[in-house]
């Protein structure tokens, strides 16, 4: 049976629609937030976190801090896989008072660079000699698709 030309181009035709030649292009990267408070420290000294990134996000990680006690955050955080997540930033955040030994807090800021898991941490204590050690301890299980 020989298909007449005008229903070999209407197949042709629909079969197309919606063909690009482009590839689908991926997601904007997004930004994530973790914030922990003095006051969920103070509940709860060991927490732990769990997010979902997709390559390229960025995950920030805000915990509570008073560096006028002589407490503080190491400043490069624990990454179990360093392929899957990079440190690419880490600041020191004043209290929003102003207010001399008012608490505030320090921020991390991570970038998803390959798919996997991996597990982020830090201790708060006093890193001298003889200092109180692990006073408060943060976890993130993270997960780069």
């Amino acid at each position: 049976m020989k298909v007449p030309s005008t229903v070999l181009a209407l197949l042709v035709a629909t079969s197309l629609v919606g063909c690009t030649g482009k590839a689908t292009e991926p997601a904007a990267p997004q930004t994530q937030i973790i914030e922990i408070s003095s006051d969920q420290f103070q509940a709860e000294k060991q927490l732990s976190r769990s997010v979902t990134l997709n390559v390229g996000d960025t995950l920030k990680i805000s915990l509570a801090s008073n560096p006028s006690t002589g407490f503080q955050w190491a400043e490069k955080l624990l990454i179990s896989e360093p392929k899957v997540l990079a440190q690419t930033g880490h600041a020191t955040v004043a209290s929003a008072t102003g207010m001399p030994g008012a608490p505030g807090s320090e921020l991390w800021t991570l970038e998803a660079k390959a798919p996997g898991n991996t597990t982020v941490s830090s201790t708060y204590g006093r890193p001298w000699p003889g200092g109180e050690k692990d006073a408060w301890v943060f976890s993130a299980n993270v997960t780069v698709n």
